[in-house]
């Protein structure tokens, strides 16, 4: 009966032992997901627009997970617990989809724009946050590498509404042809307007026949890229400093008559057919690479860092691309726009809870190592450093990499190295594919050459929010109406569409840039 009863009791201790051990377990198991979800809780996402260019290379990672966000995720996402998502934007739709996306508080935390009517309606719709206190804080590598005079031109009413990237090369664009096919037809490279036309006359005429396939003499034509040659035929002399700043171009002493002139290309097949169709030139790199075109006027040294150039001369190795600057006014001066001294604004919206976060982030990209791997990836693997200067390689891995860095260094337009030596940072982006590096000079060199800067007043126009966009879409209908349109028609339908422009708000932007011109001016 003793022997039963105590084991009995054995058993009842032993159940005892293990029920308390088991609730023990279960607190600790208990205790240890708690403690692991408050360390979960302690990280925050950090979402970023990130522009879709749709050129991502045969085989290479998707835009959104790829060396360049896994680098940004492990050196400066995981030290601050922060997950940083990338937000796809098309860059064909960037104001639009952007506006979207604002209005239903849905942009995601670090948001940018070229477009200062854009920026000017959120500050006035209070859709931005004002990064000054933030900058001051967790910003002191960006506020030096950008500097006072770029970092001011985000500042409105004493706020910091947007950090403007730093514009590394002010050239604008520079025009391109195949000089290679010149030689074979016996043609010297074009040096003013009218050898340029008759140089386009003579490709069309005997190009085909030579290559046993149809050529387009030129081929990428839009409205921005034109600027080139609209401005040398304004007459300067009739030209203000205030009638640069407020002036629409189509109103421009000139104007009407460099229209004219790409109209006759046109209608000659000089230009491609299908200009209005390829707005931002993706079948113009296609046709170039393919040799079905025999020059356009793309960005300055566009060619080389989208890497179209390189992909030309593996299909072709006998192809020269040479720049040319033919496009000369009656003064014998090459006139043509210098780019702003900014490029992207870069913003917060006010909605946002991760103000102290982008700054951070923008704040680790401004730090050499940072910026040097995100502009040109791994040292020795996609680029080695050459006195002093990142020098890309030439191999897959260089090409599935860096296609975009662009667009992950947000706080840069072009290759930078060096806050104080800008003769530096030019012969970096020269010599970045050192087989290009006269091609690079030389583009730079004639998109400078007479180049003239629009001036630019900081001031919030209440005309530019209102009819911004309506202005920017009647110049793309403008520009594809007046040079299409029937030569005899010609000059009935430029006056009527600029007569619609100045009617659609033309004229009240003109007047209040005026008027705020001479109030910044007096």
């Amino acid at each position: 009966m003793f022997v039963v009863r105590y084991g009995v009791a054995r058993v009842a201790v032993t159940l005892f032992l293990l029920l308390l051990m088991g609730c023990t377990a279960s607190s600790v198991m208990e205790t240890s997901v708690e403690e692991a979800a408050k360390q979960e809780d302690t990280w925050v996402t950090l979402r970023i627009a990130l522009f879709d260019r749709n050129n991502t290379p045969h085989g290479a990672p998707p835009l959104t997970n790829n060396f360049m966000t896994q680098y940004i995720q492990e050196h400066f996402g995981d030290p601050n617990q922060t997950r940083v998502e990338f937000v796809t934007i098309p860059r064909a739709e960037e104001v639009s989809r952007l506006d979207v996306l604002m209005a239903a508080n849905q942009a995601p935390d670090i948001i940018f724009t070229y477009d200062l009517p854009t920026l000017y309606k959120y500050i006035t719709q209070g859709k931005i946050t004002d990064l000054m206190p933030y900058i001051a804080q967790y910003g002191q590598d960006l506020a030096r590498l950008l500097g006072e005079d770029v970092l001011s031109e985000g500042r409105y009413g004493g706020k910091q509404y947007a950090i403007p990237a730093k514009r590394v090369l002010r050239a604008h664009s520079t025009s391109l042809i195949r000089e290679d096919w010149l030689n074979e037809i016996g043609l010297p490279l074009p040096e003013t307007t009218e050898q340029f036309y008759h140089t386009l006359k003579t490709i069309k005429e005997k190009l085909p026949q030579m290559l046993g396939h149809d050529v387009i003499p030129f081929g990428h034509i839009d409205f921005y890229h034109t600027a080139n040659i609209r401005y040398s035929f304004w007459d300067w002399s009739q030209i203000t400093e205030e009638d640069l700043y407020a002036n629409p171009s189509w109103i421009m002493p000139g104007n009407k008559e460099a229209f004219r002139f790409l109209n006759r290309l046109y209608h000659e097949g000089l230009i491609d057919p299908n200009f209005a169709l390829d707005r931002f030139a993706r079948q113009f790199q296609k046709d170039l690479v393919n040799g079905r075109v025999a020059g356009g006027t793309p960005n300055t040294n566009e060619p080389v860092y989208m890497g179209y150039l390189a992909e030309l001369h593996q299909r072709d190795p006998d192809a020269v691309l040479t720049p040319i600057d033919p496009f000369v006014n009656a003064n014998g001066k090459r006139m043509k726009p210098m780019l702003e001294k900014t490029g992207l604004f870069i913003m917060v919206p006010s909605y946002s809870k991760r103000a102290v976060e982008a700054v951070q982030y923008l704040n680790w990209m401004a730090q050499p190592e940072n910026y040097i791997t995100l502009q040109n990836g791994i040292e020795g693997v996609t680029y080695e450093m050459k006195d002093g200067l990142p020098v890309v390689l030439q191999n897959e891995e260089a090409k599935k990499i860096l296609y975009n860095y662009f667009d992950y260094c947000i706080i840069l337009n072009g290759k930078f190295v060096s806050p104080t030596d800008m003769e530096q940072n030019v012969r970096a982006n020269a010599v970045s594919d050192p087989r290009y590096e006269q091609f690079t000079m030389k583009s730079i060199e004639y998109a400078m050459t007479d180049a003239i800067e629009t001036p630019r007043i900081k001031a919030i126009l209440e005309s530019e929010i209102k009819y911004g966009p309506i202005l920017a879409s009647k110049d793309e209908e403008i520009f594809v109406k007046v040079i299409t349109a029937d030569p005899e028609e010609f000059d009935h339908v430029y006056d009527r569409e600029v007569e619609e422009y100045m009617r659609v708000g033309g004229q009240q932007v003109m007047e209040e840039k005026r008027a705020v011109y001479r109030q910044h001016r007096s």
